[in-house]
């Protein structure tokens, strides 16, 4: 029950945020040009997908708590249950990239990542809930759940199909106003953007593969057939042991 109330309530706070943002601020931005793009303008902002995904991430967690299982290794894995194991595995490199870059970026500079005719129209609170608390709430999922990760085939397609889409879209809202959606991209030349996209990624994969590592050490059991493309042979080997017992 408590583990369904956490996700039910960080699915609440997510979603509340962003229809706060969406119905009381409206800020300016660096052109014109710029207005007009899907909730209201906030799409071009990895932050805000980032958000969406957190906010169905545990949603999804939310149905699994009600209809699915949270077992360590269960005989038939309920479909719910993998939705939410592969989302988990976007969700959290996502989040934690997030925060990193925007606080980093913040530390050295705070115009090159969220100017300040941006920031005065945002209470802390909110600014954390974006940026913050997306990596605290996906870290405490992490050591508090059981789940099996999919495929690395599996697990890479949706990675990169989402930062993929993500990176499309940065460049056609670039294409369409002429403007950087991140100000910190206005000063680099073009070898040193695809350098900044290159490491971002980079450190995401890495992100992806520490997030599965500790989800194997946090869960202490081998993958199910589905997951990596092998046999739960440890589960498998405890059922026989207990049979011949």
């Amino acid at each position: 029950m408590s583990r369904a109330l956490l996700h039910l309530s960080v699915a609440s706070l997510n979603t509340f945020v962003m229809w706060y943002d969406q119905t009381y601020i409206t800020f300016p931005f660096a052109v014109k040009e710029m207005e007009g793009f899907p909730l209201k303008s906030r799409s071009m902002f990895l932050t805000i997908w980032c958000l969406i995904l957190q906010t169905v991430y545990h949603f999804v967690a939310f149905l699994n708590d009600v209809f699915g299982t949270n077992a360590q290794s269960p005989k038939k894995t309920p479909v719910i249950r993998q939705i939410k194991d592969t989302i988990f595995s976007l969700a959290f490199p996502t989040a934690i990239y997030v925060s990193i870059a925007f606080w980093s970026i913040y530390a050295i500079d705070k115009e090159l990542i969220f100017p300040e005719r941006i920031s005065k129209l945002y209470h802390p609170a909110l600014n954390h809930v974006m940026h913050t608390t997306v990596s605290l709430f996906i870290i405490i999922e992490l050591f508090t759940s059981y789940r099996n990760y999919p495929s690395r085939k599996v697990g890479y397609m949706v990675t990169f199909s989402f930062y993929i889409s993500y990176l499309v879209w940065f460049f056609i809202v670039y294409a369409k106003t002429g403007a950087w959606v991140y100000p910190v991209f206005q000063p680099l030349n073009w070898p040193m953007r695809f350098l900044f996209i290159i490491l971002s990624v980079s450190g995401a994969t890495g992100l992806y593969i520490l997030g599965e590592k500790i989800n194997n050490l946090v869960c202490k059991t081998r993958k199910q057939s589905y997951t990596n493309g092998t046999s739960n042979g440890t589960t498998n080997g405890t059922a026989k042991a207990k049979k011949k017992s």
